[in-house]
């Protein structure tokens, strides 16, 4: 090893040292004032590693500032069985079935272990490839007959090898048994993928509506409150801010999230609405891994009023 990595290892190793001591550190105080045992200690060191990659800072779990204390507050607070299931892609299909309907479900083609065993002769010409235990791994097919599936297999396999979400303290997901679905593609005829309505929820009640759209080219994102004004902020710093009404199909679109989020102190209901018929995409506990940057996310995080007086203990392994 030469001098310059010698000492580049040197110093990563000392960063990380102080970063596990600082982190102790905060464990010790925060368990005065938290409902923290030893069997929280592993998933209070990942989200703390990782908000201090993310943003250079720790959450304030005794005091929450802003949305994204909150979310890392939720993490290690509020766990069910009732959370993994409507994170699994395949699963949250039965919940969102008995809650408010089939109709709310875009179909289903197939749902697999590994991507070999889909069976493309059954499918239409157009579909959506994704996996049902992380984010990100989705492939939007126009067209199979000129599709490169090689690279679609290769990142699939990769992704239901790959463990999701513990580094990150999104628990939930590592309990998810990887599988790999192919759904109907809404509006596959239009060049850029669906509007997403994306209805955050604070124990059953519509908070307000991330409204995203144009993505593919110059993303946009517009913020309502639960009447449909404009919340004057941006929420995702990655986004452009945008412009327009409140949209149709409302109080349906606010009923169905309600419906859903109704057990939870918090979850994000998103939705597409194609040809007037809405439908549910999926359900997120953890959207960023509550780590957003920006003003926005200071604002909207006192929406969150969730009961931080009650918990549940620790489910995971």
């Amino acid at each position: 090893m030469n001098i310059k990595r010698y000492l580049e290892k040197m110093r990563d190793n000392t960063s990380s040292a102080k970063l596990f001591l600082s982190i102790r550190k905060k464990w010790q105080a925060d368990i005065r004032c938290l409902p923290l045992t030893e069997k929280h200690y592993e998933l209070y060191e990942n989200i703390h590693k990782f908000c201090w990659d993310k943003l250079v800072e720790f959450p304030d779990l005794v005091h929450c500032r802003d949305y994204n204390d909150k979310i890392q507050w939720l993490k290690l607070f509020d766990q069910c069985e009732q959370v993994v299931q409507c994170s699994d892609k395949i699963l949250v299909r039965e919940y969102v079935k008995k809650c408010v309907g089939q109709k709310y479900l875009v179909t289903l083609y197939q749902a697999h272990d590994h991507f070999s065993q889909i069976d493309f002769d059954l499918l239409p010409d157009s579909f959506v490839i994704k996996t049902n235990h992380d984010s990100g791994t989705v492939f939007l097919v126009r067209n199979k007959a000129d599709y490169n599936f090689e690279i679609v297999e290769s990142k699939i396999e990769a992704a239901l090898k790959s463990p999701y979400g513990w580094l990150k303290g999104e628990w939930a997901y590592s309990h998810i048994d990887p599988r790999v679905l192919v759904e109907e593609y809404l509006a596959a005829s239009q060049t850029s993928p669906p509007a997403d309505f994306k209805f955050h929820c604070v124990e059953g009640k519509v908070r307000w509506l991330q409204y995203i759209y144009d993505r593919g080219s110059s993303t946009k994102e517009q913020i309502f409150d639960v009447s449909g004004t404009v919340i004057p902020v941006r929420f995702d710093e990655n986004f452009q801010q945008g412009g327009g009404g409140k949209p149709t199909s409302w109080d349906e679109m606010i009923r169905v999230a309600e419906k859903l989020a109704e057990p939870f102190k918090y979850v994000r209901v998103d939705m597409y609405l194609e040809d007037k018929a809405l439908y549910v995409g999926e359900m997120t506990f953890f959207p960023m891994s509550g780590c957003y940057r920006g003003e926005g996310q200071k604002a909207l995080g006192q929406l969150l009023d969730f009961d931080r007086t009650t918990f549940k203990p620790p489910i995971y392994k």
